[in-house]
This record gives structure tokens, sequence and C-alpha cells, in this order.
């Protein structure tokens, strides 16, 4: 093999296996799809290259030098361009087009003489094409002009950018200016100038620095797969050097004489259709399972996808249902059985059945010690009772098979999860006795690794929604001492109303100008003090959220009423400017007044025993979108928040009432605040000078879309 041919062979392989490897594990993307596209024709001239320099007659060289530019030479420029475009973010559509229009237009006459006129033996051991009177020379200078415009975009775009993407045009620059320097050689020959094209060598260089940035720079995403790719490369380089001696001493037994270019060959396109054959192995896979075996393909399929949309739903009752719901449907189970772990209770108990006609209180429970629990904790397998009743195993799993009797379980799966088994799922016999397969029991494995995380997520967000509730508890209780204040210095009135008509209706009850509106007055105040007590019995009593549409003027009104009291007596001045034209908006009457009276209470807090005022305006706003929101201003006099505990005062357990005992806060008032408008759809902020005071902005949408926890409740809703 002369040199020629031997830098063609590497060309060629170092090529296909690089831009193989980016296009079948890299992500799919544009970049990655032209990069393969470019390094395959690179590849198809150097195979072409190789071709050349082993051909033996005039006639096989001149079809090498033409399939070799066809397929191979014609493209590299414009892919070439076409990847940088993409590569530096270039808009050029109309250029591209016209460019592959010109390649396609060049095309059918690479196999006339026009482009070739024929071959002639150079160096003494090769063929060497000789260019047609005028259209090879037109070729070769646009081929040339639109390399050199391909480098001049990358060096216009490494002037306008800085930081990694300059790094990664410069290594990108570097390694084809190198390969395209040598590769270029190649045309002097043709035009009589018979210097040798070692240049060829030099293509070899520009995958090596091409794999040394993409590890370095990432320039494509596709690190792993130029460790897979330089690993395949290694074993194909291994395979090859027993197999080829093989395949000669084949060639030489068969046919009488031995071709090297053709042994090349086969084993490059052999090597190549293993390499395609592997990567749709997955889709054959697939495709004959749908064809052939439809039903176990649909029923893979379908718990496949169950299993991995399982950790959306954070609902623990409707989780368990669905999960025994759908493997009952699928796999066609009679009875199904899913236990969790009561922590309090010790116990493992039913959450969820199907075909038992069993309450959940007299339905069997487990302790963790039991047998089952036990052996399926330390186990972590799936339990076959049949395979359990025809092995003669040690004696203790007796009591294991009569707990999986009398649960009516053919099939056991432990639910693990951090190392604790949350739960098991019990599955009964399926329809027409039909038996679990190994396949069946793998894809079990699965649903019950992915169920276990599901559940977990979903106990634990119980658990959360628990600590929300009493969090939100505590700080209406913590209220509550400023509203009964209020509530008691309002209802002093209506109370000496309905006093004094008491006292003076035995001396006047046969007196009709006194018992008629003395009557409608009692009768309004008690309505007013029912109203009064609802408001505080309703503050006080967590509820889940209900949104309504509400006057947020009112609600304002309503909490000023209940501070002015606690206002007037620490001297405090209460303004309040509220929008007349303020839209009603859907929100929870009660947790919005927790955030209001939140604020007003903290706003007086920071004024304490030096007065000031407090002002709370109401606004509309009008969003960029066109959405309508309203705005609830919350201000005050005091001694302001300081910029350091201004970013964490929305933190959980963050207070800066440290004062005194009296005042010492818990530091989730804020944050419960925070959750609640957040839960509306809104935003809260805040800002504030020190020695001037604090304002604190409400934002709500009219319409809110639900969100967060709000979200979920509906969506529990909805399945119930």
């Amino acid at each position: 093999m002369n040199p020629f041919a031997l830098s063609g062979l590497l060309t060629g392989v170092t090529s296909l296996a690089f831009g193989s490897f980016v296009y079948l594990k890299g992500p799919t993307r544009l970049l990655n799809r032209l990069w393969f596209l470019f390094t395959a024709s690179v590849a198809i001239w150097g195979f072409g290259g190789m071709w050349i320099g082993l051909a033996q007659t005039e006639s096989e060289a001149l079809w090498a030098w033409r399939l070799a530019f066809a397929c191979g030479v014609l493209w590299i420029p414009i892919l070439f361009y076409h990847f940088v475009c993409v590569f530096c973010g270039l808009s050029r559509k109309k250029s591209l087009v016209f460019c592959y229009s010109l390649s396609a237009l060049f095309f059918p006459f690479i196999f006339t003489d026009m482009f070739f006129s024929g071959v002639r033996l150079a160096f003494s051991s090769f063929y060497y094409s000789r260019p047609g009177p005028f259209l090879f020379p037109v070729f070769v200078l646009w081929w040339i002009g639109m390399v050199v415009y391909s480098h001049y975009e990358l060096l216009r775009a490494y002037a306008d950018t800085s930081g990694q993407q300059r790094n990664r045009i410069s290594y990108f620059f570097l390694a084809t200016a190198i390969g395209y320097s040598g590769g270029s050689l190649d045309y002097l020959p043709i035009f009589g100038i018979d210097l040798y094209p070692y240049g060829n060598f030099a293509i070899v260089l520009y995958p090596i620095i091409m794999t040394y940035a993409i590890l370095k720079y990432r320039l494509m995403d596709i690190t792993v797969v130029v460790e897979k790719g330089l690993t395949y490369l290694l074993l194909l380089l291994v395979v090859a050097i027993p197999f080829y001696p093989i395949l000669v001493a084949a060639e030489q037994a068969f046919f009488g004489f031995a071709s090297h270019g053709f042994s090349i060959l086969m084993f490059l396109l052999f090597a190549l259709v293993m390499m395609m054959t592997y990567r749709f192995k997955p889709e054959a896979q697939v495709a004959v399972a749908r064809t052939l075996f439809r039903q176990r393909f649909d029923m893979y399929q379908t718990l496949s996808e169950f299993s991995t949309s399982l950790v959306t739903r954070l609902d623990l009752k409707s989780l368990t249902e669905e999960i025994v719901r759908r493997l009952v449907e699928v796999m066609g189970i009679r009875t199904a059985s899913l236990y969790l772990f009561d922590q309090e209770k010790d116990l493992y108990l039913l959450a969820a059945s199907h075909g038992l006609n069993v309450d959940s209180a007299k339905a069997p429970r487990f302790m963790r010690g039991d047998w089952l629990p036990h052996y399926l904790e330390s186990s972590r397998a799936i339990l076959v009772r049949e395979e359990l009743e025809h092995v003669h195993g040690p004696r203790p799993m007796q009591p294991i098979l009569a707990a999986l009797r009398q649960l009516g379980s053919e099939v056991c799966m432990p639910l693990v999860s951090k190392d604790r088994l949350i739960g098991f799922c019990n599955l009964g016999p399926r329809a027409g006795n039909q038996m679990y397969s190994e396949e069946d029991l793998d894809l079990m494995t699965a649903l019950a690794q992915n169920a276990a995380i599901a559940l977990d997520n979903a106990r634990l967000y119980e658990e959360l929604k628990l600590s929300q509730s009493f969090m939100r508890r505590t700080d209406r209780l913590r209220s509550l001492e400023t509203i009964a204040g209020g509530f008691a210095h309002e209802i002093r009135n209506p109370l000496t109303s309905i006093k004094t008509f008491i006292q003076l209706v035995p001396e006047r009850k046969n007196d009709p100008d006194f018992i008629g509106p003395f009557t409608q007055v009692v009768a309004e105040d008690l309505r007013r003090i029912e109203r009064l007590i609802q408001e505080i019995l309703d503050y006080a009593r967590y509820m889940e959220p209900q949104l309504s549409e509400e006057d947020l003027n009112e609600i304002v009104a309503s909490c000023l009423y209940f501070v002015e009291v606690k206002a007037e007596n620490q001297s405090i001045a209460v303004e309040k400017d509220l929008a007349p034209d303020l839209p009603r908006v859907r929100l929870d009457r009660q947790q919005i007044k927790q955030v209001l009276l939140n604020l007003l209470l903290n706003a007086m807090e920071a004024m304490d025993h030096r007065g000031g005022r407090l002002t709370v305006k109401t606004h509309r706003l009008i969003k960029p979108a066109g959405d309508r929101w309203v705005q609830v201003e919350v201000a005050d006099t005091g001694a302001g928040i300081s910029t350091a505990d201004l970013e964490h005062i929305f933190d959980p357990f963050y207070t800066t009432k440290h004062e005194s005992a009296e005042r010492e806060g818990t530091g989730l008032g804020l944050t419960i605040a925070h959750q609640i408008v957040q839960e509306h759809g809104g935003t809260i902020e805040v800002h504030s000078t020190v020695g001037h005071g604090t304002t604190f902005s409400v934002n709500l949408p009219v319409n809110p879309v639900p969100s967060g926890r709000t979200a979920a409740m509906a969506r529990s809703s909805q399945e119930r």
C-alpha cells in the first residue's frame, strides 16, 4: 500500500468513526447531523483516495476519481459552509440554497470528459486524474472560494464573541484550516505540478483536534459520545488486526489472488453495516413485538409509560388506587391489593384493593416484624407463590406462604424506598390462569421501584401539607389577640343597646313608639355580633382554599376595622386610600385576610412606642400582556428593615423581633403570607429605608391560575 492509499484509509476511518458516533449517540440536533454529513463526505473522499492509490487499471482509477469527487469532494465545501452557519448562528438561507443548487449542477458533469478527461501514471505508483478543458478549473475555483469564505465567516464570528464560544471557534478554525491546507495540495498534481500529496495526512489531524476541543469545551455537547467513539474505534482496530489476514487468506484460497484494496473496502463496509445494525436494533425489536406479539407489547408499553408518570401524582389516595387499577387493567388480574406502612400505628394497612370486597378495617394487618414484611424488606425481590410452594426451602417459608394465601396473592411486589419497605402490592390470579413470565416480573420490578418513589413522595407531600396547615393555624392564633381586642371594643356598643332595651322593656312594653324602633335596633346589633363571631371563627379555623369573587376593598376595610383599636392605643394614625373602580377578584377570603392582618400587625409593631402613620392603598394594575391585576400597599413610618435582613424576611423562622419576650416572633408570618400570595398566582414585594419605614405590596391577578398546592388539590378533587 502506497502512502497516498494509506492516507486515504486513515482519513476515511477517522472521519467516518468520529462523525458516525456524533450522529448515532449525540443529541438530535441540526448541528450534529450536519457534522455527520460533513465528516461522511470527507470519509468518502478518503476511501476513494485509497481506491485510487490501489487501482490496477486506468479505467478503474478513472471511476475511482469520479465517484470520490461526485459523492465526497463535491459536497465537502457546501456542507462545511452550512455547518459554519449553524455553528456561528448565521442566517444565510438564500446563499445556502444557491450553493446546494450549484453543487447539484456540477454533479452530472463529473462523469463526463468535461470534468476529468482521463488519468495518467504519477509518482510511478498510482494513477492521477487529468482535468477537463474548462469545467474542472471552474469547479476548483468555486471549491476553494467556498472554503476560504467559510473560514472568513469563522474569523468574523471569532472577533464578535468572547469566552467559551471564542475558544470553540479557535479550535474549530485550527482543525479545519490544517485539514483543508493539506487536502488542497491534492489539486496540484491534477494541473501537472507533481508535488507528492503528503498533505492528505494533515486531514487526519482534524478529527484529533476536534476531539480535544469537544472534550475540553463541549463543542457539541457530546463528551460521552467522543469517549464511546474512541472506544469503538480502538475496538475496530483490535478486531481488524486478526480479521484482515483471515480475509486476505480467504480471497487467495477462493479466487487465486488477493486484492488489499478490495479486502480493506469489504472490511470497512462490514464494520459499517454492523454499526448501523446495532443502531437500529431497538427499532427492530419494537417492530417485531408490535407486529407478532401485539398484546404483550401493548401491556409493556402501557406499564412502562405509567411507571414513569407516577412521580407526577401527589395525592396519596388517588395514587394507590391508580396503581392497583392500572395493574388490574393491563395485566388482566382478578384481584389486587396494596398495603402501605402507617408510621403512627406501626402497621402495614390496606390502602387500595380490587375484587376483594373486604373492608379496610377488617383486612389483614401486618406488623413490621411479621414474616412477610420482614422477608420482603430483607430480600427486596418479587415473591411468586407457586415458586415458593414447589421449592423445598427452609421452614420459615411456611408462615410467608400462609400470609400470601391469606391475601390471595400469586405475586407479591415489595415497594422499597430509601432502604425502607414502605408497602407491598399483592397480585391475584390472572384471567385464564395465565402464568407470570420472566419478562412480566422484570417489568413489574421496574414498576415497583417507580411506584415506591412516587408513594414516598406523595406521603412526604401529605406531611408537608399538614405542616403548612399547622403553621398557618399557629400564625392565625397569633393574630387573634389583636382581633379579640377589636372585637371587645366593637361589641361593647351593641351590648349596651341590648342591655338598655332589656332594662326598659318591663316599664315600656306597651309603648309602640319604643318597642318598634328599639326592637329593630336590637335585631341589627345581634346580627352584627353574629357576623363578628363568625368572622373570628372562620379566621381561627383553617380551611381548604376556596376561591370566590370578592371585593378586595371590603376585605381591606374589614382587616383595618380589627386593628384600629390597637392603632389608636399606640397613637398610630391609620390612613386608607381605596380605589373606587377596583374589579372583583377571585381569591380565598380568609387566606388573603390572614396575609393583610399579618402585614398590618407587623407594621404597627415596627412603630411601637413611637407612634406614626399606617397607610393602606389599593390600585388597579394592567400587566404588559393585558392581564388585569390589583395591588394592596401597606406602608408604615417605622424603623425600616436593613439591607442584610431584607433579603431574608420571607425565609422560614427568620425574625428580627428579638427586643423582648413579648415581641419575639416565630419567623413564620411572612413566609406563610408569601406562600399564600404565590398560590393565588400573585407576588409580594417589599421596599424599605432604614429610619423612614417599609412598604409591602401584594399583587394579585383578577383571575388567578391555580399553582402549587392549589393546583394539586384541584387535580385531586377532579380525580375523586
